[in-house]
């Protein structure tokens, strides 16, 4: 889990941490954790505007 704080590259607001997810979608079998099946990323919301954006955790 990264400390680093995200801004939100629409309206420049600090990004709130919600919650953590699995993303399926990735292709690269390096990437992949056998746990999970996917990769484990951080989701982000936006206070300001609503954006959501994610990270690899």
């Amino acid at each position: 889990m990264s400390k680093e704080k995200m801004i939100c590259p629409d309206c420049g607001a600090e990004l709130n941490q919600h919650a953590f997810k699995v993303d399926y979608s990735v292709d690269d079998p390096k990437l992949v954790d056998a746990v999970f099946g996917g990769v484990l990323k951080e989701t982000h919301t936006c206070p300001e505007c609503g954006r959501t954006e994610l990270r690899a955790a």
